[in-house]
């Protein structure tokens, strides 16, 4: 897919919307549930790299009783998921626009009960699969938020990614299940929400890989 071109009048359009995000999410950590307005004792999944929304918005529709933060850091991008998100009134999807590289200062102990890992940069150049998001150090960074039991789920049409990442997973104490190397065409897709990038792929006749690993 091409790249988005950039949005006008950004802080504007971000700020008619501006119950759906945070100034500064770092001062959530800990207390997400209480600055969304919900119980503590509601699970909340978290997507990190929401791209424009379609994943997001769907699956906090389809699940009315979770609290849903979705991550992106490209402004643009996350304008548009952001105000499609403001346009259906969804009540439990909120936003961070932030760098995943310091998802750690956004997330306290045991606060996170599932995230989503959808169509992320395969980082396939030299030397730069340790800024790939299933790289062991993000996964450790990600288990000092992730409740014992959570899960993350994890969908790419990128061969190497793919079977990087499952190795990742295995060695820093995750759980396989769910696994297919052609989701489209297996029991899994019944429930599957795709995303902009995944139809883009499909429609190219690639095949999509997806895989659930649950913390130990």
């Amino acid at each position: 897919m091409g790249r988005m071109r950039a949005k006008r009048n950004i802080p504007i359009r971000m700020e008619r919307c501006h119950e759906r995000w945070f100034d500064d999410p770092m001062l959530n950590k800990g207390h997400w549930h209480e600055a969304c307005g919900f119980a503590s004792d509601v699970p909340m999944w978290l997507e990190i790299g929401c791209g424009k929304g379609k994943f997001c918005t769907e699956m906090a529709l389809e699940n009315p009783g979770v609290l849903y933060i979705a991550m992106e850091k490209e402004p643009s991008v996350i304008l548009a998921a952001i105000e499609k998100a403001h346009a259906l009134e969804i009540p439990n999807l909120f936003f961070i626009k932030g760098d995943a590289n310091l998802i750690e200062n956004y997330f306290d102990k045991d606060e996170v009960d599932h995230i989503f890992i959808n169509f992320c940069d395969p980082w396939t150049r030299q030397n730069k699969p340790k800024r790939r998001l299933t790289y062991r150090a993000f996964l450790d960074k990600y288990k000092g938020f992730l409740k014992t039991g959570a899960s993350i789920s994890f969908k790419t049409d990128n061969d190497d990614l793919f079977d990087f990442s499952l190795k990742e997973f295995e060695e820093s104490g995750f759980e396989l299940s769910g696994l297919t190397r052609d989701l489209h065409n297996s029991e899994y897709d019944k429930d599957n929400i795709r995303t902009e990038f995944e139809q883009h792929f499909a429609d190219q006749g690639i095949n999509i890989k997806k895989v659930i690993a649950k913390l130990k």
